[in-house]
């Protein structure tokens, strides 16, 4: 009778540990695109090195930002490019990324923000704007994970889930101090994807959704980077190179 005691309270044991398994993975599924929402995005490029350098010094422009209002809004409870998720205004962060990401891989001799000031006797030999036609991400728990019962099976034998999806659709334009248009660039880069958590999840040093989302920035701008270089001889010829 005692080792039947025991049993029962063993099994309830397990019963209850297996409970708080699920209830504990439910949740972290149900709060991720909460807490994508929450936590602060920055946009950062990963680009390699320049394959070569183009020998011209170059002054960016803020880039405009055209994006749908929409992408900035909070629609799906877990909006990473959201207004109240930025660091700061997107198209200065942008701007800022490409800037260093451009400096720090060699695409051009030198590159600054703004256009040089016409007493300090530093005149750029070209000048980079462009517009934001798209820059939004979003992590959300797919549709059927509210499914009743599924959401608890799935998260209970298999690692919690989120869906991702975003786009980032970028023009560069690149003209003379006299503002001649020399060559007009664009790259864009989409994703729509599950991604779970596995236990790295909550200490990777950059949250998954945010990386993601960074990502497909550096894919759009990889594309816009290898036609300006395609373009490199167009460009110092149009600078007297």
């Amino acid at each position: 009778m005692r080792r039947l005691r025991q049993v029962h309270r063993s099994l309830k044991a397990m019963r209850n540990q297996m409970t708080a398994c699920r209830l504990s993975a439910f949740l972290v599924g149900c709060l991720a695109p909460l807490i994508a929402a929450c936590m602060s995005y920055k946009p950062a490029l990963s680009l390699e090195k320049s394959p070569h350098t183009i020998p011209a010094s170059v002054a960016v422009l803020t880039l405009r930002d055209a994006s749908p209002p929409d992408d900035k809004e909070d629609l799906a409870e877990g909006t990473v490019s959201q207004t109240k998720s930025l660091e700061g205004a997107l198209a200065t962060m942008v701007t800022q990324a490409i800037i260093a990401d451009f400096s720090a891989t060699g695409v051009f001799r030198s590159i600054r923000a703004g256009r040089a000031s016409q007493k300090d006797g530093d005149h750029p030999d070209l000048i980079l704007s462009g517009t934001i036609h798209r820059f939004y991400g979003q992590a959300t728990i797919p549709s059927w994970l509210m499914i009743p019962g599924v959401g608890w099976a799935v998260n209970a034998f298999a690692s919690p889930a989120q869906e991702w999806q975003g786009a980032v659709d970028l023009e560069l334009t690149v003209t003379r101090p006299d503002g001649q248009v020399i060559g007009s660039y664009r790259g864009h880069a989409t994703y729509q994807e599950i991604a779970e958590h596995d236990s790295r999840y909550w200490s990777a040093p950059l949250y998954p959704a945010h990386a993601r989302l960074n990502q497909a920035f550096t894919e759009a701008v990889q594309q816009i980077r290898d036609q300006i270089l395609r373009d490199r001889d167009r460009l110092l010829t149009a600078i007297g190179e």
